[in-house]
């Protein structure tokens, strides 16, 4: 007995000397910032580094992993493109918020077979009840690529494609070139005007040939249609129809094939197009409330900490998550999907995403998701440390002055070094 004490009190006092070791380690960073931190080990659940762990944080692009558990939960392998049904040749669609009809990052679609089948196609927004932004999201960032701009129909992403042709520059899709005017500006870039799709450049601006933009265009139905239509070769109208027949869905593509993009590349659209989806799987409207609401009531009705989730892709700053949250929601997404999936989603360190020149090593350890915004970066997901012990982590970051590419690089080391300690 008195040497299973000795044995018990030995352990004790390793874990108390690496949990100071840790603690000391993570005040070496900025002094200014908050700081959360979780980690646990993954297998077992024991909590092996906590600090500030049960409080919020602005999570950033940290809030797709709750997009990410909630489309495994809900969506099943492939994406419903839309809801149809035919008359007289004429298919009357209504969209789920696929983000993949004619995106040029996807392969084409059974879905777009569907439509190209038809004589005539009707579509509506009828089921849309979601603005063109999300709750929180910076209205002076309508030019940047990572806001485009939602809908239950989006095509092309939403998003213009800009590319040199001498001092020119050309638009894709080509409906857009119509609009284009060449003026005087401050910036190479092209600048859209910020309520209507004319877009301005400066031919004298120098671009190199390898030179690309991708720049939000404001959607409406009327101009869904057009782009449709173009884009299929028959006619494409928008209006409001009586649904007088069941609805059947079409499918567009593997739902893993679009997951693994939204992870890897942190692409915002595809977030909040997919919470849209996930949350139409509960009611035909499409309404980033109307699904986060549903998807917490079904989902995560067992989380302990307070939370508030206000979007799909992280770009709202209302949304506040914890780091023992992330770590819950990622334990709990390891427990009912395959590992193999599961990683093979995340940005992989130095392999793939916004991690692929951070973790450098022959065989990947580290299998996370990254959040950055400015005075924000956060990293969370699931290490292999040294003694092939596999840990759940969530580091928080809030505040700070510093880059954030500063950030992440003291993250990192941070976690190398838990990896080499466990």
């Amino acid at each position: 007995m008195k040497n299973l004490y000795i044995l018990f009190l030995g352990i004790v006092l390793i874990s108390s000397c690496k949990m100071a070791k840790l603690t000391k380690k993570l005040s070496q960073q900025d002094a200014e910032q908050y700081i959360g931190v979780f980690i646990t080990d993954t297998k077992t659940g024991e909590v092996l580094f906590s600090h500030n762990a049960n409080k919020t944080f602005v999570p950033a692009s940290n809030t797709k992993i709750l997009t990410l558990y909630s489309c495994l939960s809900v969506l099943g392998d492939s994406i419903p493109a839309f809801r149809y049904f035919s008359r007289n040749d004429t298919l009357f669609v209504l969209g789920t918020g696929d983000p993949t009809l004619l995106h040029p990052d996807f392969s084409e679609s059974g879905a777009l077979k569907v439509l190209k089948k038809a004589k005539a196609v009707v579509i509506s927004n009828q089921n849309q009840q979601q603005n063109h932004y999300g709750v929180g999201w910076t209205w002076d960032d309508y030019n940047d690529y990572y806001q485009a701009e939602l809908s239950a129909l989006p095509i092309y992403g939403n998003v213009v494609r800009v590319k040199p042709d001498g001092n020119r520059v050309t638009l894709s899709p080509g409906f857009f070139n119509a609009q284009l005017k060449d003026t005087v500006l401050t910036s190479r870039d092209v600048i859209r005007d910020e309520w209507g799709n004319t877009f301005r450049y400066d031919k004298n601006r120098t671009r190199a040939a390898s030179y690309t933009q991708e720049i939000p265009f404001k959607t409406g139905y009327d101009l869904t249609a057009k782009l449709l239509s173009d884009a299929i070769g028959i006619p494409v109208e928008n209006k409001h129809f009586e649904i007088t027949q069941p609805l059947h869905i079409a499918y567009s593509l593997p739902a893993d094939t679009v997951l693994r993009k939204m992870m890897q590349q942190s692409d915002n659209l595809l977030a909040e197009q997919l919470l849209l989806l996930a949350g139409g799987t509960f009611t035909d409207t499409v309404s980033t409330n109307t699904s986060i609401r549903h998807l917490s009531n079904k989902l995560l009705r067992d989380i302990k900490d307070p939370y508030r989730w206000r979007d799909g892709s992280g770009l709202s700053r209302y949304n506040l998550f914890s780091p023992a949250m992330m770590v819950q929601v990622l334990n709990k997404m390891l427990r009912e999907f395959p590992q193999n999936r599961v990683f093979s989603l995340m940005s992989i360190g130095g392999k793939a995403g916004t991690l692929r020149n951070k973790y450098k090593s022959e065989v990947p350890y580290v299998f996370a998701k990254t959040g950055s915004m400015g005075g924000v970066y956060n990293e969370s997901g699931y290490v292999i440390a040294k003694s092939g012990r596999m840990l759940t982590y969530s580091v928080m970051k809030n505040n700070f002055t510093g880059t954030v590419a500063e950030n992440g690089t003291k993250t990192m080391e941070f976690m190398k070094w838990v990896v080499s300690r466990f």
